[in-house]
Order: structure tokens, then sequence, then C-alpha cells
């Protein structure tokens, strides 16, 4: 007995062997009469009739263990099992033993085995609580990332100060790509050389990757790649909590570029944000083209707001698909709530240029409303992406977004076109360059390497390439 209540399903395999040694059912009955394990799969009312009535007659006087007999070979045993850590009680109020045969007490069996069941129930439970407990914690963790990424820092430092640690301002983000078996030792480690100063959260999209938002002042690069083997490490800069979207989807163009560097880490090469580019010049495009999605009130309660279809918008944009495990929603949803956005703000979402359009005007919406000290001149409705993209600062930073592609690998530029032509489908892009699915990815991982950029792998940078693109074709 003591063999089997050491195995992890110690409860099963007592109650196994000990119908085996009685020739009996045997279960255990929680305080509604509900059986939480058994012998056998299955109650019939055969078993569970003289077990109701037994506990009945248990519960009446207050007795720990009773026998009742039912009709010549059919008896039932009920003894009370205590867990450890709780007081036991003349009257059982918790679990109970209960054997059902020709003769359950024929051996010392159910007596011996009712300790052992108390032990190995209590254990059990006791690992269930501390799964729960892992579970709510990640999942609050998670929650303030999401409040982080989504701007809402006071919400976020609330419960942060009750989970622990602390969010430090400013900080850096860090995407660790690692497998997903070695989740929670890349975790433990984390929280070891930062001193447990880190939030550091399982990635809810990517399930071999963990995220750490860490102080600006504690390098994490260098000492996880050589802790755990076989990681890649990508890093954001330094930047206030606020932006800690921007930090995230540094951190993972980063990672893009530590896949194919010996020392498996990178830092992200900052060049300044086409919204900040744009500044007051482009809030009032951007305020036009959300219109009619920030102003939208649903026709019924049960239908999504505005601003539930505002970070489906931005979830999508970020994580293609992958927004069901973001959001946690169902896919139904995701596409339903896209249709909806589309026809909100005549866009065609599977255009890579509607896409692009709408994650600019997302990100300067997103910009704070104190840096506009003065509003820019309305350009026409269809005239005023023209003139953003006409911009000289634009136009200057379309050429550093490119420069490396011209100066480093210009013959990848067609790929690259053709790529963003095809609104980013692998398959239509192998097939106008006339190469193969392997080829046209081998060009674009090539591409990820000299443009130090995801773009194989949500959140990419196939929207700031087109406009990019698109800005410098415009200039003439």
């Amino acid at each position: 007995m003591h063999r089997l209540a050491r195995k992890a399903d110690g409860v099963q395999a007592l109650l196994r062997w000990l119908a085996r040694r009685t020739g009996c059912w045997a279960g255990l009955v929680d305080p509604a009469d509900g059986v939480q394990a058994a012998s056998s799969q299955g109650c019939s009312s055969d078993v569970m009739t003289p077990v109701t009535n037994g506990l009945h007659v248990m519960r009446e006087r207050k007795l720990r263990t009773v026998v009742v007999c039912e009709s010549p070979g059919l008896s039932t045993a009920l003894l009370a099992i205590d867990i450890p850590g709780e007081q036991s009680a003349s009257v059982p109020s918790g679990l109970v033993l209960a054997v059902v045969g020709d003769d359950p007490l024929g051996t010392a069996a159910p007596a011996d085995a009712a300790p052992l069941l108390g032990v190995c129930w209590w254990a059990t439970e006791t690992e269930r609580t501390r799964r729960r407990v892992e579970i709510a914690d990640a999942r609050g963790r998670e929650a303030v990332l999401h409040l982080l990424m989504s701007g809402n820092l006071t919400t976020a430092h609330q419960i942060a100060g009750a989970l622990g640690p602390r969010l430090y301002d400013p900080c850096r983000f860090h995407v660790v790509e690692c497998g997903p078996d070695r989740r929670a030792e890349t975790i433990r480690i984390c929280a070891e050389l930062t001193g447990g100063r880190a939030w550091i959260v399982r990635c809810p999209v990517y399930f071999d990757h963990v995220l750490v938002v860490a102080p600006a002042d504690a390098p994490l690069e260098a000492a996880l790649t050589a802790e755990i083997e076989g990681c890649a490490v990508g890093a954001g800069d330094a930047l206030a909590l606020r932006d800690t979207a921007v930090g995230y989807e540094q951190a993972f163009h980063a990672l893009a570029v530590a896949r194919g560097r010996p020392e498996r880490w990178a830092r992200f090469d900052a060049t300044l944000g086409l919204p900040v580019v744009l500044g007051r010049h482009g809030r009032a495009w951007a305020d036009h083209l959300l219109a009619p999605l920030t102003g939208h009130v649903p026709a019924r309660a049960a239908d999504p707001d505005s601003r539930t279809l505002t970070e489906t918008a931005r979830s999508w944009l970020t994580f293609s698909t992958a927004a069901t495990l973001h959001m946690k929603i169902h896919r139904n949803t995701l596409a339903s709530r896209l249709r909806h956005i589309e026809s909100l703000l005549r866009l065609d979402l599977e255009l890579v240029a509607d896409q692009a359009k709408l994650d600019l005007a997302l990100r300067i919406a997103a910009l704070p409303r104190a840096t506009d000290h003065k509003s820019a001149p309305a350009a026409p409705a269809q005239n005023a992406f023209d003139t953003l993209l006409h911009l000289p600062a634009v136009q200057k930073w379309a050429l550093t977004q490119l420069r490396p592609v011209h100066e480093n690998a210009p013959t990848l530029e067609t790929t690259l076109r053709t790529w963003l032509r095809n609104d980013t489908r692998l398959s239509a892009t192998a097939q106008a360059l006339g190469v193969s699915l392997t080829g046209t990815r081998k060009r674009l991982m090539r591409l990820e390497r000299v443009l130090q950029r995801s773009l194989l792998r949500a959140p990419d940078a196939r929207h700031d390439l087109w406009l990019a693109v698109e800005a410098l074709d415009r200039r003439f």
C-alpha cells in the first residue's frame, strides 16, 4: 500500500488495490454525495443507493464508521477519511471511503487504506492548489502586461504592487526564446539575474518565449545566453514604462537578429518611429481615419464597443491570427470583429496597404496628446495620406529604413517589393519570383538579418516597410 501511495495517482491506485483485495467496489465520496474517485469508471444505482443510505445513517447518528446491510450479499462499509492538517470531527464533514460488496470488511484492508487515502488526497489537493495558484499568478502577470501595453499604467501599478515586484520606470523589454519545456527554468534564472526586480511573463502567443520587463540598468542579454544553453535574446531600448508596447516590438525585432549571431543576443538598432516623425502633421489624418471606429456605439449591449474593436485591431495588426491567443477569444469572434472594423473604416484588411494605414493611424493615436502644441492644417481627406508621405521628414525616415537593403543587399530589393506587392503571402511571392517556397523563405530570412527586423513571425516590420517603399516611390 505504501508503494502505491507514493505514485502520482496514489488515490486511484489505492482504490483499485482495495477493490481487488476485497472483491468490492471502492470509492471516495464527498459531502455532496458525489464520487470524487473510484476503483472503476461509472457508478450504477446498485452502488450509489446503498452508499447514499449509509451516509444518511452515518450523519444522522454522528458516526465515523458505519456498516449497512442492504440485502443478503450486499453490504456497505463507510469510513471517515481524516485529511492531514484538518481537525477531525465526530461528525464526518469531509471525504468518506465507501466499500460496497458481499463482504466489505472481510479483511482489514479498508481500515488500513483509509489513513493512506487521506494523505494521498491531501497531497493531490495540495498539488492542485499549487497549480491553481501558479496559473492565477501567471494570468495576473499577463494581465499587467496587457495593461502596460495598452497604456493603463495606474491599474498596472496597483496589480503589480499586490503580486510583486513593483514596476520600474524606465525599463527595458526582453524577449527570451527558449524551448517550451524550459520556460520555468528561464523564469527562475531571469528572476535570479535581476534580483527579483523584473516583471516576467510567459508569452501567451509564442509558447517558446518568455517576456521580461526589467529595470533599464539591469543588463540581461549576455548573462541569459550564458546561463541558458541554446536560447536567444532580443532586447529593446531603455524606454518609459508607458512605451512598453514599443519596447516589445523592438525586442521582437532584435530577436530576429539574435538568432543569426554567434552570441545569440542583440539589442534593437533604434531609429525614430514614423508616428513620432509625423508628430502633429499626422494627428488630423489619423483622427479622420479612425473617427468611425472611435465614435462607434454598438447597437446592442452585447456587441463589441469602440474600445474592444480598437484593441482587437491593435492585437491583430501585431500578432495576426495569433491575436486569438493574445486576447483569449475564438477565431470566429476575431473574424467577426475584423469584418466589423472593415465595414466601419471602409478598409480591406487583407491588403497590406490598408493594414499599414490602420497600423500607422493607431500608433499616432496612441501618442500622448500633450506632444501636440498646435494643430496642423488639415489636408483634404483623399489627399492627406499622400501629403504625409511627401513630407521631408518622412522621406528621410524612409531612406533610413531601406538604406541597409540599398547598401548591403540591393539584389534583395526585388524580393522585398514582390513580397509587399503580394500582401506578404509567401506562396504568391514565390510564384511571382519564380522560385520555391524554401528559396523565398531563405531570401526573407536574409532580409531579416540585413534590415534587423522580423519579417516571418509577427510582430513583423511589413507595415513600416510598405510605408517606406510607398514614400520613396512617391518622391517624384
